[in-house]
């Protein structure tokens, strides 16, 4: 393995230890076109996956009011959002301790 490699081999590892719930290929995106397009947050479809039990029409709701997104249930347990977040956001909203875990991807948003 060449030391670049060493290097991003730890590099994902500490991240993966730092993001939590959030999934690392969603976050590399969200932080590259913060980087690249520093003006807006990129656009993002979410997948919030919440532990069984959980009343996701509640969490839909409050999701929309607090933040505007689209929101609509996906599956028993996943709750889909659409909306302009930056890794400030998905890092508050991963502190739900009702989410399992966040997935999605990112683009980058349209003005």
């Amino acid at each position: 393995m060449s030391n670049a490699e060493v290097i991003y081999s730890g590099f994902l590892a500490n991240l993966d230890k730092a993001l939590g719930k959030i999934d690392m290929e969603l976050a590399l995106k969200v932080m590259l076109y913060e980087r690249k397009m520093p003006d807006v947050a990129p656009a993002v479809e979410l997948e919030i996956h919440y532990l069984s039990g959980t009343n996701t029409q509640r969490k839909i709701n409050e999701i929309r009011d607090k933040y505007g997104f689209e929101v609509a249930s996906y599956e028993e347990n996943v709750v889909l959002a659409k909306g302009n977040m930056d890794m400030s956001l998905l890092q508050t909203l991963s502190q739900d301790q009702q989410i399992e875990k966040l997935t999605g991807f990112a683009t980058v948003a349209s003005y």
